[in-house]
């Protein structure tokens, strides 16, 4: 064989190897990179998750804690209507100091009530944004999952 084709050979035989070798690097570097991107949204996905169940556990007892002062409300409500129809011209002197702590602690309670349903609306929008990034995160994983090739189901 003459020099000149050896050398083509030779050439061509080595760009070949290095093309192979360039070509496996970059699927061993994406894939790495793949498994590096699918670990850490795993781990936020779990940190969301724990988010999104603490928020729901939250609303949960600040809700059951609403619906316990409603009763105590709606119970005061009953007390200060007893006071003013006791005989029908309203509250007798006698009773008035006990209707007027009656009156004042319902009063109380209806302000507290409003407050705290406040702050629970506002903790229900923060919980569903949390929620939604919990949502999010899991597509993205899934997206990132599927173009892997890899099943999740």
């Amino acid at each position: 064989m003459n020099p000149p084709l050896k050398f083509a050979l030779f050439g061509a035989g080595g760009l070949a190897i290095a093309v192979l070798v360039v070509t496996g690097a970059d699927r061993v570097i994406e894939r790495e990179r793949t498994k590096a991107e699918i670990n850490r949204l795993r781990d936020d996905l779990h940190r969301a998750r724990i988010s999104s169940d603490r928020c729901q556990g939250s609303l949960q007892t600040s809700e059951a804690s609403l619906l316990d002062l409603g009763v105590t409300i709606d119970s005061l409500r009953n007390l200060v209507d007893s006071f003013e129809t006791m005989n029908g011209r309203g509250v007798p002197a006698e009773r008035y100091p006990a209707y007027l702590e009656v009156f004042d602690s319902y009063n109380d309670s209806v302000a507290s009530w409003e407050k705290r349903e406040q702050r629970l609306r506002i903790a229900e929008t923060s919980c569903r944004e949390t929620i939604r990034g919990h949502n999010v995160l899991t597509d993205s994983l899934q997206g990132v999952l599927s173009e892997a090739g890899i099943d999740a189901g």
